[in-house]
């Protein structure tokens, strides 16, 4: 038996739909990323980052390349009005349950920093090597990137290019807690440029 063209195009919608989706949540989650970077402060709170998320979301309704996905992305928009809404949440989720190609080295280096700020319960910062504060956070632990320029280190295909080089400081605990999420990690490994009782910097490169 032959499949119905109407329920392959509609198949074929649906799937196309769930890429948009996917490469939606992904973009805007590496917009949240840079946008936390850049800025002076710190800490985002849930507020701010629904903000920053909800602006780029509504620019992005307008867009031909969402036009498949527009009413998904209203609906979003909507749920974003609640109280007590997590918009990141919600990206990380549609991320988390769809399955195609892998992500770019770009999106699966995202997709680490997340997973160690988890578990470490802190914020990746970005600084030039010069500039870094190593007295941040001094009762907690202090995990930042060393550069003037994360897309830098990637090419136009989002692949990684060039090492990146890590600074941490932290408890032998949480020090064995984010090389091991790096250890464990399919796509990076790492090199050890540094090391004492207080600090580790690392060069991220590819396994």
């Amino acid at each position: 038996m032959k499949n119905s063209p109407h329920l392959k195009s509609n198949h074929l919608s649906e799937l196309n739909s769930e890429k948009s989706l996917n490469e939606l949540a992904l973009h805007a989650l590496l917009h949240l990323e840079f946008q936390m970077l850049s800025s002076k402060a710190k800490v985002f709170s849930v507020a701010k980052k629904n903000e920053i998320l909800t602006k780029w979301l509504k620019g992005q309704s307008k867009s031909n390349r969402y036009k498949i996905i527009r009413k998904k992305i209203k609906a979003l928009l909507a749920k974003a009005n609640g109280s007590g809404v997590n918009i990141e949440a919600l990206l990380n989720k549609v991320i988390s349950t769809y399955v195609d190609t892998p992500p770019s080295q770009l999106e699966s280096y995202l997709l680490l920093t997340r997973e160690i700020e988890k578990k470490l319960g802190t914020t990746v910062l970005l600084s030039k090597p010069e500039e870094v504060d190593l007295s941040h956070a001094k009762d907690d632990c202090l995990l930042c990137v060393l550069t003037q320029d994360l897309n830098a280190h990637f090419d136009q295909t989002y692949q990684l290019s060039h090492p990146l080089s890590i600074l941490f400081r932290g408890s032998i605990i949480q020090r064995h807690a984010f090389l091991g999420c790096i250890y464990s990690n399919e796509l990076f490994t790492y090199d050890v440029e540094y090391e004492d009782d207080e600090f580790i910097r690392i060069s991220l490169k590819l396994n």
